[in-house]
């Protein structure tokens, strides 16, 4: 489905790509540290899990626009067209109003955690919430672009 921003789906799709492809590397590393060196590296699950968290992150914005999110197809099949579209459009609402809910209060959140840093890469960890805020404004914008296609 086509959205008004091309070069962004396209960014975030590469990025989802790149982070599937840091993660299952990092994590066939770690398999073949532990059983075929003498010593395996400490910073491989730690980046694995930011992968998958910055993954599921942009992920969950581009499944907005190709409206691959759950829902009870079982419910919304047995509606009309027109009550189909309405109802569609209150979940678009609702991911809108949450996640919108969520990037708001994940910027104070990415304050407070900026004076962490992890423990295996010594990464800022406001760099690993800041997938909290990514995933908030970027599945907002799609559920709108998604909400104000459904309202026309």
């Amino acid at each position: 489905m086509k959205t008004n921003f091309p070069l962004l789906d396209k960014i975030l799709g590469h990025f989802v790509s790149l982070s599937f492809m840091v993660m299952i590397a990092v994590v066939l590393l770690q398999i073949v540290a532990r059983y075929a060196l003498p010593w395996a590296p400490n910073w491989t699950e730690e980046l694995a899990r930011f992968s998958f968290i910055y993954l599921v992150s942009v992920g969950a914005a581009l499944s907005i626009k190709d409206q691959g999110y759950v829902s009870v197809n079982t419910f919304l099949d047995r509606l009309s067209p027109k009550a189909k579209t309405r109802m569609q459009a209150v979940i678009l609402l609702f991911i809108l109003i949450i996640m919108g809910t969520q990037f708001i209060f994940s910027l104070p959140l990415m304050e407070i955690v900026s004076l962490q840093k992890s423990p295996a890469m010594n990464l800022n960890m406001a760099f690993m919430y800041a997938a909290m805020a990514i995933m908030g404004l970027f599945t907002s914008l799609y559920a709108l672009l998604e909400l104000l296609k459904k309202l026309k």
